[in-house]
């Protein structure tokens, strides 16, 4: 006997699409909703290993009610649930936004390395993002709508959904006898998804096009095919771009110039991506894009959340945000671990990082720093330092070759030796230590948000 269409669409992705075992256990997002109900009913038909995950947003006065509603639920099922919380302030453009990225940090905390969480987005859901990142005039990654898979935190967000509509999910559920919520945000004209369903659609049918979000979740499909090729693309060529500095950070003019503009244009975005800054509208792209025209040398482009500079044949980004604010001071690192004003330190293995310190914390030496007094310090004028040949050189010029930006080089905070050497630049420079030993010393730098 044939499985229902939700059923079998589910089980044609997890174990034939996405090669996944039949022990795989799984996060499953539920808001108690037709579409998440769906979701979790064919988890439990298929037999699967499943936690539930539910998000009261408070935003309701039946919120409680609904956290209780998808316990209950889950419970039947035989499966755990764990409620969240989405806290007050979040970030985002509206409503609607600082809800989905709110609900994606709090799932991204739950999930650990190779673990899975499915969400029941469906194909009318994709056809009405693609709508709405067309009315904000995005490129080809807003374009692409919802991947039907793609990291989430030390995880991985599969939609196996995304070829079914609502309508499909509505009329399994009324077949299985199973009860779902009403949201009434989906019938509120404030929100843009509401607008669409309510007034658009509608529109559409009445228009002659009975199969619009079908064809509109069909072109979706094609742009992320589309830009599939184009990350291939920019894989193979990012390698041969980036220069030294923090990986990724600075990028070769010499052979970003040769690319026609609209190739430009497809690598700066995937650039910017990588390094988690926001992609610019198509004005500030092209402001950033000439920096890698002829003439160029010493300009500097100033974006909403980033800053680029170009220095002879290279492009350098910062991204405005979390900085080091370390304020000069003096420091010996005699304890097993300790802490300063804008950093911490630990004496550990040099297989990883000591307990307590982030993935962003660096080795600046071994043993030959014990008992040594160390200090953090920015640029003085006229100050000079030793290399590591022993002699001593302006400071200026060291920084100068480092690639450091004028508008950067008495704000970097600097981590010396008492005999004058430099240890540590954060972001610029880091002193290879003589390993291997025994001990090497941690040190890992607390962020602070400033906008300059």
């Amino acid at each position: 006997m044939a499985l229902p269409e939700p059923e079998e669409k589910l089980r044609q992705k997890l174990f034939s699409d996405w090669q996944l075992s039949p022990e795989q256990p799984f996060f499953l997002a539920c808001s108690g909703g037709v579409d998440s109900t769906a979701l979790l009913h064919a988890a439990h038909a298929l037999a699967l290993r499943v936690e539930v995950l539910h998000v009261n947003h408070h935003w309701h006065p039946d919120s409680a009610r609904w956290a209780e509603h998808v316990a209950t639920l889950a419970a039947g099922y035989g499966y755990p649930c764990r409620l969240l919380d989405l806290p007050a302030e979040q970030k985002g453009e509206g409503p609607e936004d600082r809800a989905r990225r709110g609900r994606y940090a709090l799932f991204a905390g739950q999930l650990q390395e190779g673990d899975w969480i499915l969400s029941a987005q469906h194909r009318d859901d994709q056809a009405e993002t693609l709508v709405l990142q067309l009315l904000r005039g995005a490129g080809s990654d807003g374009l692409a709508a919802m991947p039907e898979r793609r990291r989430l935190g030390a995880g991985t967000l599969g939609r196996p959904f995304l070829e079914l509509t609502r309508a499909a999910l509505r009329q399994y559920l009324r077949q299985q006898g199973i009860r779902w919520l009403e949201d009434p945000a989906n019938s509120d004209l404030r929100y843009a998804r509401a607008r669409l369903r309510q007034r658009i659609w509608p529109l559409f049918h009445e228009l002659g096009w009975p199969q619009a979000s079908a064809s509109i979740a069909r072109s979706a499909a094609n742009i992320a095919d589309q830009l599939a090729v184009e990350d291939a693309w920019y894989a193979q060529q990012a390698m041969r771009c980036w220069l030294g500095g923090a990986v990724g950070r600075v990028l070769s003019v010499d052979f970003v110039k040769e690319w026609a503009p609209a190739l430009q244009r497809v690598f700066l975005r995937r650039w910017l991506r990588d390094l988690g800054a926001n992609v610019p509208d198509r004005q500030s792209l092209e402001r950033l894009r000439q920096l890698f025209g002829p003439s160029q040398g010493g300009r500097r482009v100033e974006l909403a959340d980033l800053r680029a500079w170009r220095q002879g044949q290279r492009v350098q980004l910062w991204q405005n945000g979390p900085r080091h604010t370390i304020p000069a001071q003096e420091w010996r690192p005699h304890a097993p671990c300790g802490r300063g004003a804008g950093f911490r330190w630990c004496w550990g293995q040099a297989t990883g990082p000591a307990p307590g310190l982030s993935e962003g914390a660096v080795i600046v030496g071994g043993t030959e720093l014990q008992g040594r007094t160390l200090r953090w310090s920015k640029r003085r004028a006229g100050a000079r330092y030793r290399n590591v040949s022993g002699h001593q050189r302006p400071l200026k010029k060291f920084l100068l070759e480092l690639g450091i930006p004028p508008f950067l080089r008495d704000d970097v905070p600097i981590l010396w030796t008492d005999t004058e050497e430099i240890l540590w630049i954060p972001d610029f420079y880091l002193r290879k230590p003589a390993l291997p030993e025994k001990e090497v010393l941690w040190v890992d730098l607390i962020r602070t948000t400033a906008n300059s």
